[in-house]
């Protein structure tokens, strides 16, 4: 069942009130510097500048605002519990004491997403320049900077007061519910903590190995994972840059070419680089580069030598970059600027001009062999319902990586391949660079960031045969007029994947090109497309190696959610234990999109679940509502449809569009309205100037949501 407030799941538990805290912020006041804040929770109840006590200008209404200002005072606690935990991992030079803190800032991580995900809240963003004197006056601990051992009494006391507050909030709650059971696990889990750290603390104040040492290697996991280097058998670079032809095209960027051997012989120095500045197995290291030769070498370079590479978006928000540093805990940052990097990870940033004076003294390494499931590489979920995800894939990914490309696509040695979207993104990242290497094909890459015009002079001049973008892009390049120059670039195989391809974009693209789209289904936690759909009626169906079933027993009319069954798939989220449970199911992938059986054997996409909504007792599909009302109409480029609750609290349909023409895409839209069942009509119209999606091109409905709410009176 989906909220009525938000569309999100509703948790079902027996005697649950349901509480949402979707749009829940109050204006606060610092009592000390007098600067006002907006939002839910900050760490601690503390002014992000100066560190005051924060006071609220106004307070929730209504049956709920009790529970809300519980729910608020839990996130506190937990903010700063994570911020305390991340800056003392980052500060730390004692291996024991990073290693145990860092992991006890994602156990802080995994509550919060608890409470996110029951009450419908996003995580706040983390507080800037967090100073660990805050959680020694919440602790009621003296903080001694220079002494390592107050470290530990701030985490232990930290850990006893936040157990004492969900134990007084589950005393509060109504007996047998589910809040009260949330409260309870919570306090049940500090004091488990607080008893943990404690131990922890004699054990290091004795100087003996902890539970949370490093191992033999260097990881900064658990000491037990060390068990798993005996079986030690692959590693992924290496795997995707063996054999073949070292002398042909491996990648291309302007006018440089890097042959495979040059490329490999690259990687393994690059791996040498970071192995002499101290980067042990296991340890994490960002790559934040537009798209280049050199973004490729520092990537593969990356897992050659052990580590986990992660690639960034060089244009990720400040926020958001914040909230990726302080899960990730990155031992080195590779970027072209730290001016967007705050402190601690500041210090650890390498220039791009620095590396490559380095990476030309840099002596090679052999590829250094790990166990199949030893993590490689992050990438990051677009982040469409809430914050991002990283998720985790190991080096057995490259086992079996061509094989879509291959048998599904038809993609060959011969082949020049081209991404309009970056590699930051899993799409282009596993089908076009990770595919590429293991097939022997050539990669074009380009560093600029992807406009209609520059992806059609790109094609023009590199003359790739297969183009892998997005529905928005192939709409842009329509409506600019520069769709036929793809073809006539030489380009033979188009593919769509990253949101749903509407049956209008395909068939206005075949008739000016004269080429089919394939349309890929997949996700960051299956790499590749597993589900391809050829436009022959036929729908989505399985990509070669890929198994899919539907979730329970579908009648072939109702949307399902599937199970997906491949050798590409992810180990799972970082420490996300509520969603990994939800997502990863008995070694398949249930993602949150909906699909419905057709009389063909294959598939159609429905939408995720908060794109099927209820209007007036009738399910509306508001994927298919969009594709009815945009098709072809006049002055239209495209439509987005959002569920929304009136001022009476009654759910309708908000439709946002861009139009070439406003004025004849609006009487199309609403002469197409009227036509609709009364249930499908939306209540409102809204022209804009662009829709808002993520990085990688999906759209990103909540942001709608909240600007309709914004226009109702």
């Amino acid at each position: 069942m989906l909220c009525p407030e938000c569309q999100r799941p509703m948790d079902e538990g027996e005697g649950a009130p349901h509480i949402c805290g979707a749009h829940a912020r109050l204006h606060w006041r610092c009592t000390q510097c007098a600067a006002l804040r907006a939002g839910f929770a900050f760490a601690y109840g503390r002014c992000p500048k100066c560190g005051g006590k924060l006071e609220a200008l106004d307070t929730w209404r209504g049956d709920q605002a009790a529970a809300l200002d519980g729910i608020r005072m839990a996130f506190e606690i937990e903010l700063g519990g994570r911020a305390f935990y991340q800056r003392a991992a980052a500060d730390s030079t004692d291996a024991v004491m990073r290693a145990l803190f860092g992991r006890f800032a994602l156990m802080e991580g995994e509550h919060m997403e608890i409470l996110a995900r029951r009450y419908h809240l996003d995580i706040p963003d983390p507080t800037p320049d967090f100073r660990i004197e805050l959680a020694a006056v919440f602790a009621d601990v003296p903080s001694r900077p220079r002494d390592p051992d107050n470290l530990f009494r701030i985490a232990i006391a930290l850990e006893q007061r936040a157990a004492a507050f969900f134990a007084e909030r589950a005393g509060f709650a109504t007996e047998g519910s589910a809040e009260q059971r949330l409260f309870s696990e919570l306090a049940e889990e500090e004091d488990e903590h607080a008893r943990t750290l404690q131990l922890e603390f004699e054990r290091w104040s004795a100087e003996r190995p902890g539970r949370f040492s490093q191992d033999a290697s260097g990881s900064t996991e658990r000491a037990e994972h060390a068990a798993g280097a005996a079986t030690a058998s692959i590693n992924a670079a290496a795997l995707l840059l063996a054999g073949l032809d070292a002398h042909a095209p491996a990648l291309r960027c302007g006018e440089l070419t890097l042959t495979r051997g040059e490329l490999r012989e690259q990687v393994a120095r690059c791996a040498g680089l970071w192995q002499a500045r101290g980067i042990g197995p296991g340890e994490r290291i960002a790559i934040r580069l537009n798209d280049s030769i050199d973004w490729v070498i520092a990537f593969l370079g990356a897992i050659w030598a052990g580590a986990v590479a992660v690639a960034v978006n060089p244009r990720i928000l400040a926020p958001e970059w914040r909230y990726v540093l302080d899960e990730a805990g990155f031992s080195l940052i590779l970027a072209t600027s730290a001016d967007e990097t705050p402190s601690p990870w500041h210090e650890r940033v390498l220039l791009l001009p620095d590396w490559q004076q380095q990476l030309a003294r840099a002596l090679p390494i052999e590829a250094r062999a790990m166990p199949p499931d030893a993590p490689a590489l992050w990438c990051h979920s677009s982040g469409t319902s809430g914050k991002p995800k990283a998720v985790v894939h190991g080096h057995r990914f490259a086992q079996q990586i061509e094989t879509v490309s291959r048998d599904g696509l038809g993609l060959t040695s011969s082949d020049r391949l081209y991404a309009s979207s970056k590699l930051f993104f899993a799409y282009p990242q596993t089908n076009a660079l990770f595919a590429a290497l293991k097939l022997g094909a050539c990669l074009i890459l380009d560093e600029q960031w992807p406009t209609a015009a520059g992806v059609a002079g790109l094609v023009a001049a590199q003359r790739p045969a297969v183009l892998f973008s997005v529905p928005s892009l192939y709409r842009s390049l329509l409506h600019e007029g520069l769709a036929p120059g793809i073809a006539a670039s030489g380009v033979r195989l188009c593919v769509s994947a990253g949101e749903t391809l509407p049956a209008s974009l395909r068939e206005a693209w075949q008739r000016q090109t004269g080429l089919a789209i394939v349309s890929g289904y997949g996700a960051s936690e299956t790499m590749v497309l597993v589900m391809l759909d050829f436009g022959d009626g036929r729908g989505f169906r399985p990509s070669p190696g890929v198994q899919v079933e539907a979730v329970g027993t579908s009648s072939g009319e109702l949307p399902t959610r599937l199970l997906i069954r491949t050798p590409t798939l992810a180990l799972g989220y970082l420490d996300r234990p509520q969603a990994q449970a939800e997502s990863f199911r008995s070694g398949a992938f249930c993602a949150a999109d909906l699909f419905v059986a057709n009389d063909a054997g294959g598939w159609r996409f429905a939408g995720r679940e908060d794109s099927l909504v209820k209007i007036g007792g009738r399910w509306v599909n508001l994927v298919e509502l969009e594709e009815q009302l945009g098709a072809n109409a006049p002055g239209v480029i495209e439509v987005a449809a959002v569920c929304v609750a009136d001022a009476d609290g009654i759910d309708a349909v908000a439709v946002f569009y861009v139009a070439s023409d406003r004025e004849a895409a609006a009487a199309a839209l609403r002469e197409r309205c009227r036509a609709l069942p009364h249930h499908q009509r939306p209540r409102w119209l809204h022209p804009v100037d662009a829709l808002p999606r993520t990085a990688t091109g999906k759209l990103v409905r909540r942001r709608l949501q909240e600007l309709q709410r914004g226009l109702q009176p």
